[in-house]
């Protein structure tokens, strides 16, 4: 490890609960979390046009045994998957993008928010983002889709020749959850809402696997809920493909609400089911430092000023430079991981600034391309290095 201040910083291993009840593993459920924000996560704008509008349509097969799925290469489809569940119990899917000859796949888990209880995922201003159900007609409009290292058209993309599978987010539980909770929602009545986001990505992977036969290498990447999804999810998909897997979470860390030891709400509201070897595990800090015992590598992406992730776990905005500087401390030292800090910003998603593309391209490019000078950075907007925090 770089330095051991995380843990010591904010009590993350400890194994008591949480001292606010609604803490769910993450955001505070404050209304505006953590993922594709309106103000926060617009669409980057850098994708030239190639991959929006040319769906193949909805894969016409169903979901159940290990049937492979049939797409075209080089544009997206879309892939109905009838038992699948957003919150509201309505089926969802996922999207495929395959690339001829290619043996690597990137697995995209898209942001949107979290909510545990009544008010903050039915409530009138909703905590997370998709609830009610996740389309075909979502995905063709979901500003995602086009973010640089989704894009083929971009040359500075070292993920551009690589397979994409694209998992939507409508289950406001970081992609994690594997329970039904019955909630009482705010005119007094209760609803059954699925915290699925585990369950589907089981479902999924059933049927990813046998679609991308040879796959060498796994990249799961995710913006804020689904940078929380793609450590999360890591060792479900590492032992589906068995095969090097690595990380790279784009505003997604493992905080505990200030003052709090532990996120209970992951494993009591959400019902997540940590890996087999994560024991003991009471928080998302827990789950990431048994990711890292693995092999692999991690990047982390974010501003040092997130002005969405902060006020969720109850920090304010000059707080969190130094959470996330005992964060990149706390870290193995590179090449297993490293992270990649913007300092004269406050922002949510480093991904949402397309100005910020040509830095982190190129820093996420040296950490594909095993480059032993990938490391620890630092930079402002323009590209400028930077004093970390």
């Amino acid at each position: 490890m770089k330095k051991a201040v995380w843990v010591l910083l904010l009590g993350l291993a400890g194994c008591g609960g949480s001292t606010n009840p609604a803490d769910s593993g993450s955001p505070q459920d404050s209304g505006t979390d953590a993922g594709y924000d309106a103000g926060s996560e617009q669409d980057s704008g850098t994708d030239a046009g190639t991959d929006a509008g040319t769906d193949a349509g909805t894969d016409a097969g169903t979901d159940g045994g290990a049937l492979a799925i049939s797409a075209p290469d080089d544009q997206w489809t879309w892939v109905d998957f009838p038992d699948s569940r957003c919150a509201s119990g309505t089926a969802t899917g996922m999207a495929v993008n395959p690339h001829a000859g290619s043996t690597e796949l990137v697995i995209y888990f898209e942001g949107g928010g979290s909510c545990s209880d009544g008010t903050s995922c039915w409530g009138p201003t909703p905590a997370a983002k998709n609830l009610e159900g996740f389309d075909s007609t979502n995905f063709a409009t979901a500003p995602q889709r086009n973010y640089p290292l989704l894009s083929r058209a971009l040359p500075a993309n070292p993920f551009k020749a690589m397979n994409f599978v694209y998992v939507p987010y409508c289950t406001g539980d970081l992609h994690a959850g594997a329970t039904t909770q019955l909630l009482t929602v705010p005119d007094g009545g209760m609803r059954e809402t699925y915290f699925y986001g585990a369950n589907d990505v089981d479902l999924f992977l059933a049927r990813v696997v046998p679609t991308f036969p040879g796959i060498t290498h796994v990249w799961m990447t995710g913006t804020s809920a689904g940078g929380f999804g793609s450590y999360l999810n890591y060792d479900r998909v590492q032992r589906a493909f068995g095969v090097r897997t690595d990380i790279l979470d784009d505003s997604g860390p493992p905080l505990v609400y200030k003052g709090a030891t532990g996120n209970p709400g992951l494993f009591s509201v959400w019902g997540y089911v940590p890996p087999a070897g994560c024991a003991p595990c009471t928080s998302t800090a827990d789950v990431l430092d048994y990711t890292l015992s693995q092999p692999g590598k991690y990047g982390f992406l974010s501003f040092t000023h997130d002005t969405v992730i902060a006020p969720d776990f109850g920090y304010t905005v000059l707080e969190y430079p130094a959470l996330m500087s005992a964060f990149s401390a706390s870290l193995p030292a590179a090449p297993r991981a490293a992270t990649f800090l913007v300092t004269d910003e406050a922002a949510h998603v480093v991904q949402s600034d397309p100005l910020l593309a040509p830095s982190y391209l190129r820093w996420v490019s040296l950490m594909v391309s095993d480059d032993p000078s990938w490391a620890d950075v630092c930079i402002t907007r323009d590209g400028g290095a930077s004093v970390c925090p």
